[in-house]
């Protein structure tokens, strides 16, 4: 993008911000006349749940984006994530979401903001048989707890329904350019009305499974991702002022080979000389050689490493695969209950969970083992997961007093193990004579075969991870008052303070073993802490609204991402690393303040709805994750401050009868304030993961053929350059990039539905995330690039009954 498009973009968006004190003037007089007036190009008004109750958008002061269900069909969103970058003022640069640019450090995945589903902590991607997903921008401290202070994104599955039987299913297959096969999901939902008006069952499925682009050209395998979920709600409702749902879910979600490629061209190689002799450890003597590569080579051609076909652009050598394999159960309670007594409502909301997940990480053959010989880590572990919320909330709509109170409870443990990591080496007997000259002779660390046998009593083990106690608990109370001031023909005025008190635990003792803690002594390494913290956050509102359909608002709310256990204690090999200074055993939450103004509505006789809000949070403890180099291991300190300013604007514009034009745009502004030298960072430096701008324009025709429903739907959207790390390098910096989507959808009969989504329709290459993972120029450094879709075409068939 130039910079003439950059400048005419943070202009817009700039303008946009200045409609809070020019709209209401403008448009009060028209919006008043026009109130009872009927006009199909109007929009539909917008519900949300964002304050745990059902409220028109316009009456939330809060910046909110929502994405319904018809949407959600006709962008083909399969999973929240895919919508991401499309928000204004969100980034994501490999799925986790990032909003008004609070990363913190070098991870992609910086836990700032969180995902609740039907009212409990459960992160759920599918958005199949969805009614609608909710993203709230800013710290939502006060209703939405820790790890909010980035914002959250509610998803609202679809309820049963106690009167109609339903149905509907979908099938659709895509294919992309360069990915070998055909990607298929299939998903279903049928809901039946048991006793009609009382109690009803709703199930809902969806199973998929497409292949990877990336080849590993020394094994020859192309990995796959596979899912799918069932959901079932029984929904009793023995009273009109009662409700009753239970949901059981059941997850699996199976991942293998690699999302992305290396691009690194090696100079040279390390090369093990291996000379027979009988009397040598396991039968050789062992030298090491450094092989050069011709200038410019990849990996695979410097390896020789087969291709079979595949692009050389899309390629990995390792020595072995990685895959990952995950499966959840969870178990939920929903009752409502109307008028628990006069003019309140209570509603709870209850879970439990267990879960199990194994993997498998091959990289470290190449970290560990310079692709000399095969060594692998096996993670296995088991959790559970307990939460309880209870609120009370006021139900009389024209009452000048609002209120909500409610307590929050979260137990999460993971169950004892002495499996939860194990690394590996191979058995045979060169591999094993590699292993104990590089990591003993030449790195120091002693025979891996010999520590495993003395340790384990198994020689192919060569370090061990175990978890005699992991749990974490949550303990909150929290309330939100509003008062309401009718300013008659002027309008009215709400004021909103809320307050939440939390009280966290963590009780850790796990113990680490092997050739990286201490290969002399042979010895473990234990760790035992049991503390905690508790506080407060608070936030404060004014939301100004002249009339029905418009509304001004200005916002101070606070936010904690929880602090937690650094265990286990960094191994021997790490005690001299440059950047273990800001080790603790335990790190604190982080404080987040957040100023906002905004300005919400419906305008031009509600055929065009807004939200654009400008902000400034400042950052304090930031919890940073710190690498140590010379190791391979991280931690997580309060290392940072940092100060986040942007602006956000979205709208949906109804042009004429059908044709809807949708335009989303943000700018952020995000940089560190202080100087943190074991992240690489200096105070002024801009925040890794986070473009400066983003935007999404989207313009949709309805329209009939043949007497039959039909749309075409255009869209572009536009990411700007970021930087995956501090002390950033060239090989550090993602490009920005503008792509284009064209769908187009008909109804082929009354019931059934035939759609085509050309996704990337130029064909652009698109890089969403770039890493170089060394700050040396060390030879052997991984180049890690993750592409974006290339031109991908699926056809979808929807059908009901």
């Amino acid at each position: 993008m130039s910079d003439r498009t950059k400048k005419a973009l943070i202009g817009m968006l700039m303008a946009s911000s200045a409609m809070a004190y020019m709209v209401p003037t403008a448009y009060a007089q028209e919006a008043g006349e026009s109130a009872d007036a009927e006009d199909d190009l109007q929009l539909e008004e917008i519900y949300v749940t964002a304050r745990k109750k059902r409220e028109l958008v316009v009456e939330v002061p809060m910046n909110i984006s929502t994405v319904g269900s018809v949407e959600i069909e006709k962008r083909n969103l399969v999973n929240k994530e895919d919508m991401y970058r499309t928000i204004a003022g969100a980034a994501s640069p490999r799925g986790s979401l990032i909003l008004r640019g609070l990363s913190g450090s070098n991870s992609t995945a910086p836990g700032t903001t969180t995902t609740w589903t039907d009212g409990i902590p459960y992160n759920f991607s599918n958005l199949f048989d969805v009614e609608r997903v909710e993203v709230l921008r800013g710290p939502q401290g006060t209703l939405w707890g820790s790890n909010a202070i980035g914002g959250t994104v509610q998803v609202i599955t679809k309820k049963p329904n106690l009167d109609e039987f339903e149905g509907l299913a979908t099938l659709q297959f895509d294919k992309e350019k360069n990915r070998p096969g055909t990607g298929v999901r299939a998903s279903a939902a049928v809901n039946f009305p048991i006793i009609a008006g009382e109690l009803a069952l709703r199930v809902t499925g969806s199973v998929g499974n497409v292949d990877k682009k990336v080849l590993n050209t020394y094994t020859g395998v192309v990995g796959k991702d596979e899912d799918h979920f069932i959901r079932t709600q029984l929904m009793w409702s023995p009273s009109p002022d009662t409700r009753v749902t239970f949901m059981h879910v059941n997850e699996r979600i199976y991942t293998s080979g690699f999302d992305d490629v290396d691009a690194n061209s090696p100079t040279y190689y390390y090369d093990a000389i291996l000379t027979a002799n009988p009397d040598a450890p396991y039968g050789y003597d062992v030298a090491l050689d450094f092989p050069s590569c011709p200038e410019g080579t990849s990996r695979t051609e410097c390896f020789g490493g087969q291709l079979n076909g595949h692009d050389p652009l899309f390629t990995q050598y390792m020595l072995m695969d990685d895959f990952t394999r995950d499966r959840q159960n969870l178990f939920a309670l929903n009752i409502e209950k109307d008028d628990i007594f006069p003019g309140a409502d209570l509603t709870y909301s209850g879970s439990y969970r267990r879960n199990d997940n194994l993997g498998r990480q091959g990289w470290w053959s190449r970290a560990d083992a310079n692709d000399m010989f095969r060594t692998w880590i096996i993670d296995k572990s088991e959790g559970r997961r307990w939460t309880h919320e209870v609120r009370l909330q006021s139900n009389k709509e024209d009452a000048a007093f609002d209120w909500t109170v409610g307590a929050f409870y979260d137990e999460n443990e993971t169950l004892p193990s002495g499996d939860v990591q194990w690394q590996y080496h191979a058995s045979d007997d060169r591999s094993r004579a590699i292993a104990a000259y590089l990591w003993g002779s030449y790195w120091g660390l002693g025979d891996p075969s010999e520590i495993g046998q003395t340790l384990y009593g198994d020689d192919t083990k060569n370090y061990n991870y175990t978890i005699y106690k992991w749990k974490k608990k949550e303990l909150a109370f929290f309330g939100e008052l509003s008062y309401t001031f009718d300013l008659g023909d002027a309008g009215s005025v709400e004021l909103t303070g809320g307050l939440r008190y939390y009280d966290l635990k963590d009780d850790l003792h796990d113990e680490v073993s092997g050739i990286w803690i201490d290969p002399y002594e042979l010895t473990t390494s234990e760790t035992i802490t049991n503390d905690g913290e508790n506080g407060t956050r608070k936030k404060f509102s004014i939301n100004y609204m002249p009339n029905e359909t418009l509304g001004i608002f200005a916002i101070y709310s606070e936010g904690y991402r929880r602090g937690g256990n650094n265990g286990p204690n960094p191994p021997a090999d790490c005690l001299n690393d440059e950047n273990i200074g800001s080790y603790t055993d335990r790190y604190a939450s982080d404080q987040i303040k957040n100023y906002e103004v905004g300005v919400k509505g419906a305008v031009f006789d509600r055929r065009m709805s807004f939200s654009s809000a400008v902000y400034q949070i400042d950052w304090s403890g930031v919890q940073a994750d710190v690498y140590m180099p010379s190791c391979g291991f991280s931690y997580t300190a309060n290392a940072a401050s940092a100060r986040s300013r942007g602006v956000e604007f979205e709208s949906t514009t109804q042009l004429m009868d059908g044709l809807s034009l949708q335009v989303n745009a943000a700018y952020t502004n995000s940089k560190m304030t202080s100087d943190v030298p074991a992240l690489g960072a200096e105070d002024g430096d801009d925040m890794t993961m986070v473009p400066k701008y983003n935007f999404y324009v989207a313009l949709d025709k309805e329209f009939e053929i043949w007497s039959k429903e039909a749309s075409v739907r255009l869209e572009m959207l536009g990411y700007g350059e970021y930087k995956s790390h501090f002390n950033v390098r060239e090989d550090d910096i993602s490009p920005a990039y503008e792509v284009v989507n064209l769908n187009a959808s008909f109804g082929v009969t009354d019931n059934a539905r035939l759609s085509i989504f050309v996704n990337n329709l130029l064909d652009k290459e698109i890089i969403t995330y770039k890493r170089s993972r060394s700050r040396s120029d060390w030879s052997g450094n991984a180049l890690w690039y993750t592409y974006g879709q290339e031109r991908n075409v699926t056809i979808r068939l929807d059908v009901t009954f």
